[in-house]
């Protein structure tokens, strides 16, 4: 009898899954994107759709916990405290910038999202050793508060991920901009 149950354990978690992924792509090129067309994305009814997300909102509450997941495990795969860190910082940056422009509506894009406090105070933690690699390369303190190494981290990504969905330039040269920006900032005073 156990046998059924991890098959139906496995096909509901595929199909979970295959939700989640269409509306990962879906959303982060149209945040009007309706329930119907995740649905026919992910090759579901609209039915078995609201059978797993009865409301909208709820599948923002998973899309969010999905790709709050998802760029965790990224940060850990990048190994942020191994190596030099610049190179660290490098990986975490490609790492993060590999997940795309679904991270730009999951963590600032969508109202419905940030009104929920409590998912909103679980997105805003997990990036602890993007911070601890920041702390690393930084040979200088900052001028800013004393988050503001974190805070210009992903305002740099989110350029980045809006320089992937513009295809305004080749995938190195975005990850190259966001370094240089992070390590030499990006007015120089001397060149005029």
């Amino acid at each position: 009898m156990t046998a059924p149950q991890s098959i139906e354990g496995g096909s509901r978690a595929r199909t979970r899954r295959a939700i989640l992924d269409a509306a990962m792509t879906l959303l982060a090129d149209d945040p009007t994107t309706s329930l119907g067309d995740i649905a026919a994305a992910a090759e579901v009814g609209r039915s078995t759709l609201h059978r797993y997300f009865p409301e909208r909102t709820d599948l923002l509450r998973a899309l969010a916990l999905h790709v709050h997941a998802l760029s965790n495990a990224a940060i850990e795969r990048a190994e942020p405290d191994c190596g030099p860190p610049v190179e660290a910082l490098r990986r975490v940056v490609e790492c993060q910038l590999d997940l795309g422009p679904i991270v730009r509506f999951v963590y600032s894009g969508e109202p419905t999202i940030m009104a929920d406090r409590e998912l909103a105070a679980e997105l805003d933690g997990g990036d602890e050793l993007i911070t601890e690699v920041l702390n690393r390369a930084s040979s200088r303190g900052t001028a800013g508060p004393p988050d503001w190494p974190r805070l210009v981290f992903w305002a740099l990504l989110n350029a980045g991920y809006e320089a992937v969905q513009l295809n305004s330039a080749p995938r190195v040269q975005i990850v190259d901009a966001i370094m240089a920006s992070l390590v030499e900032g990006t007015i120089n005073p001397n060149s005029s």
